[in-house]
């Protein structure tokens, strides 16, 4: 699923996934257990089928995390929810962690604005509904290594502009 996202070509995807689906044949025969197709089985890169084919449950580990961190605590009383990940696409939607906040921040009344080290453009009309806006920590075309290796100060600049429009919008 997220091969694309990583970099893999179509047939580099193809491959990968005809080895994945023999593996997951062989073990599920030696195991007497179906797991490939359960809900979560190819999370982790695939730690999530692992599990699942030794007994375990799935539950999201973004909802795991969310509450782990107590995030609908924290939410209470709050302003405004700042969430976001490397690279937005419409795999956020599948159950990422901003998608998460996000939902979450929504149903307790708070917006939440999506801040990642990058967005797919054609990705935002579906990103868009979810958030009070999509936004790139980069201000223009940048290297991903020098992305990288600035990320302090990018999030910082990136963040502090955002807080400035926040107030100015507040007043």
């Amino acid at each position: 699923m997220f091969g694309r996202q990583k970099g893999a070509g179509s047939a580099d995807v193809a491959t990968f996934d005809a080895s994945l689906a023999h593996f997951a044949d062989r073990v599920e025969s030696a195991l007497g257990r179906r797991a490939s197709a359960s809900p979560g089985a190819g999370a982790a890169g695939g730690l999530g089928f692992a599990l699942l084919a030794l007994g375990a449950t799935f539950r999201s580990g973004a909802e795991f995390v969310a509450d782990l961190a107590r995030l609908d605590d924290a939410l209470q009383g709050a302003d405004w929810l700042i969430t976001g990940e490397g690279r937005s696409d419409l795999q956020t939607l599948a159950g990422k962690a901003p998608l998460v906040a996000a939902r979450r921040a929504r149903a307790a009344g708070v917006p939440a604005t999506l801040l990642s080290g990058a967005i797919d453009a054609t990705a935002l009309p579906e990103l868009g509904p979810h958030f009070a806006g999509c936004f790139a920590i980069p201000a223009g075309p940048i290297a991903s290594a020098a992305c990288i290796a600035e990320a302090d100060t990018l999030v910082a600049d990136r963040v502090e502009q955002l807080a400035r429009f926040w107030a100015a919008v507040h007043r």
